[in-house]
C-alpha cells in the first residue's frame, strides 16, 4: 500500500503527465495485462526433447486415473464390494454328500443274531446327500436323500441282502431372536458390508477431489513460477537496456562514471533472479510430475501449461455455500451411514435381549426291499412317511451381555451424532474461509491491476525523463522494480483466485461435478 501511494503521488507531482491517464475506471471489467494472456516460452535449457503440452484438464483426468492415492482407494472400493458379496454367501445353497462302507466280521450279541462261536458277517454301503439353504427372511431349509444297502448273515437281519432309501425335508424358523418383519437382523451382515461399501465409495470421492485439488494447485505452481521467471527475463532486459542508456549518457557528460557500477550491480542481481526462477520452474514441474504419477521415463519431458489464469468472479455466501457442502459433500454421506451402522447395532443389541426359539418341521419318507429299485419305488409311493414339529428354545434371564451391549450401542449413537454436528462445525469454518478467501483475491486482483497500472506509466514519465536529463538511473531502476513487483503482485493475485475457486468448489462438495468429472466411469 505504500509503494502504490508513492508511484501515485510521483505520478500526480510530475508535470509531465498532466495529459496521461492516471487510472482505469473502477467499474471496467479486469483485463489481463499482455504479459498474462498467454504462457511464457520455457528457458532455453529446459525446452530442449519432446515437450508435454499439457492442458489443465489432461492434468485432471491423468491425476484420476494415475495417482496412488486415487488407485489404492480404488482397490479398497473394490475390496469392500467383493465383502459385500461374501456376506451374501451365507443365502447360497449348501451341498453335502457322503459315502461309508464297513465290512464286519463279528460273533453274534444276541441268540437271535446267531449260535455261538458263529461268526456273523456285516458288510454296509451307505450315501447321503444333502441340500442345506438359508434365506433372508431367517428360515433354513434342507432337503436329504439317504440310501444304503446292508448285507448280513444274522438272524436278525430283514433279508440277507437289504436296500434302504429315505428323503427327509426339514424347515426351521426362528421368531423371536434373529428375527424381524423388516428382514433386516436376518441380513445384519449384508447390510453392514453394503454400508462400509457405500462409505468407501464416498471416501473415494474425497480422495479424488483432495487429488484434483492437489493437481490444480501443482499445475497453476508451475505457471506462477514460468511467470515468475517471464517477469524476471524481461525485468532483466530492461536493466541491459537501462546499463546501455547509462553508458550513452556517461559518454555524452551528463552522468558520471560512478553511475555505470550501480546499473550492472542491478543487471547482476536480475541476473541471479532469473537463475532462481528457473530452478522454480523444475522444481514446480516435477511436483505435477508426481502428483500426476507419470512414468518415470516421462520426468525428463518438459512440461508447458497451455492454460491461463483467468477471472471470472462468482459472488456467494456462506450461508448458500454450506448449504452446497450439506448436499454435496461426501463426508457428510458418510458421517449419515456411521450413524446408519450405530442404528442398526441398536437394532441388533435389542434383539439378541430376545429368548432364542426355533420352530421347525420335519418330514420323511421311507422305502426298503431287496432291490435298491424296489426301495426307491417305495419311496415314490409315500407308503412309509413321517413328520415331526419341534421348538427349541433357550433363555439368559439376567441377559447382562445383551443389556450391556444396547447401552453400549445407544452411547455409540449418540458418539456418531456428536461426531456429525462436530464435522458440520468445522465446514461451516472451512466453508466461510473459503469464501472469504475468494472475496479476498478478487479485491486483490483489482488493487494489483492497478498498481500495475500506475507502475507501468510511472516506469514510463521516468524514463522519459531519465533520456532528457531531468532524473537519475536510481529512479529508473526503483520504477522498474515498482513495476516487475506489481507484475508479481497481479500474477500472485490471479492464482490465488485459481486456488480459493477450487478450495471453494472442493469444500463445498462440487469440485467434481464443476470439472466434468464421471466417477461413474472409472
Amino acid at each position: 500500500m505504500r509503494t502504490l501511494t508513492l508511484v501515485a503521488l510521483c505520478a500526480l507531482s510530475s508535470p509531465a503527465i498532466a495529459d496521461e491517464p492516471v487510472s482505469e475506471p473502477a467499474s471496467a471489467p479486469y483485463q489481463a495485462p499482455t504479459f498474462l494472456t498467454k504462457t511464457p516460452a520455457l528457458p532455453a535449457t529446459l525446452a530442449e526433447g519432446d515437450i508435454m503440452r499439457l492442458s489443465l484438464d489432461e492434468a485432471r483426468r491423468i491425476a484420476v486415473k494415475s495417482n496412488f492415492d486415487v488407485l489404492l482407494e480404488t482397490k479398497i472400493v473394490r475390496q469392500t464390494e467383493l465383502a459385500v458379496d461374501a456376506a451374501n454367501g451365507q443365502f447360497e445353497p449348501t451341498v453335502n454328500a457322503r459315502y461309508n462302507h464297513s465290512d464286519t466280521d463279528s460273533p453274534p450279541v444276541t441268540l437271535q443274531e446267531g449260535q455261538g462261536g458263529q461268526i456273523i458277517t456285516y458288510i454296509e454301503d451307505a450315501w447321503s446327500l444333502e441340500i442345506v439353504k438359508a434365506w433372508k427372511t431367517g428360515t433354513r431349509t434342507s432337503l436329504g436323500v439317504q440310501s444304503g444297502r446292508t448285507r448280513s448273515s444274522a438272524g436278525t437281519a430283514v433279508e440277507p441282502l437289504n436296500y434302504r432309501s429315505q428323503v427327509q425335508l426339514g424347515v426351521t424358523q426362528p421368531v423371536l431372536r434373529g428375527f424381524s418383519t423388516q428382514g433386516d437382523l436376518q441380513q445384519i451382515e449384508v447390510i453392514r458390508a453394503r454400508i462400509t461399501s457405500e462409505r468407501e465409495r464416498e471416501q473415494l470421492l474425497v480422495t479424488l477431489m483432495a487429488t484434483v485439488e492437489s493437481v490444480e494447485a501443482a499445475y497453476w505452481e508451475v505457471v506462477r513460477a514460468m511467470y515468475r521467471y517471464d517477469v524476471a527475463i524481461r525485468s532483466a532486459q530492461q536493466a541491459t537496456r537501462q546499463m546501455d542508456l547509462t553508458r550513452r549518457q556517461i559518454e555524452a557528460g551528463t552522468l558520471a562514471p560512478s553511475d555505470l557500477i550501480g546499473a550492472e550491480s542491478i543487471l547482476a542481481e536480475r541476473e541471479l533472479t532469473v537463475l532462481q526462477t528457473e530452478q522454480a520452474i523444475r522444481a514446480a514441474s516435477d511436483a505435477l510430475r508426481a502428483v500426476l504419477n507419470l512414468p518415470r521415463e516421462q520426468w525428463t519431458r518438459p512440461i508447458v501449461p497451455t492454460d491461463v489464469p483467468s477471472f471470472n468472479p462468482t459472488p456467494t455466501t456462506a450461508e448458500a455455500a454450506l448449504e452446497l457442502a450439506l448436499q454435496h459433500r461426501p463426508e457428510v454421506a458418510q458421517l449419515d451411514l456411521e450413524l446408519d451402522t450405530a442404528k442398526l447395532a441398536i437394532r441388533a443389541a435389542e434383539n439378541n435381549q430376545l429368548p432364542q426359539l426355533d420352530v421347525g418341521l420335519t418330514g420323511t419318507i421311507v422305502g426298503q426291499d431287496t432291490t435298491y429299485t424296489g426301495s426307491v419305488d417305495q419311496v415314490s409311493e409315500l407308503e412309509a412317511k413321517g413328520w415331526s414339529v419341534f421348538l427349541n428354545f433357550s433363555w439368559t434371564p439376567l441377559n447382562r451381555t445383551a443389556k450391556a451391549n444396547t447401552a453400549i450401542a445407544k452411547v455409540q449413537v449418540d458418539q456418531a451424532q456428536l461426531r456429525r454436528d462436530q464435522i458440520i462445525q468445522t465446514m461451516w469454518l472451512e466453508v466461510r474461509d473459503a469464501v472469504r478467501d475468494q472475496e479476498s483475491a478478487e479485491q486483490q486482483i483489482a488493487a494489483a491491476a492497478k498498481f500495475r497500472s500506475l507502475a507501468e506509466q510511472s516506469l514510463a514519465i521516468e524514463e522519459r525523463k531519465f533520456l532528457a536529463g531531468q532524473s537519475q538511473n536510481l529512479f529508473v531502476v526503483q520504477r522498474q522494480e515498482q513495476v516487475q513487483s506489481s507484475q508479481l503482485s497481479e500474477l500472485e493475485a490471479l492464482v490465488a483466485y485459481q486456488r480459493a475457486s477450487t478450495t471453494l468448489l472442493r469444500r463445498t462438495g462440487q469440485l467434481l461435478t464443476a470439472r466434468n468429472l464421471d466417477v461413474a466411469k472409472r
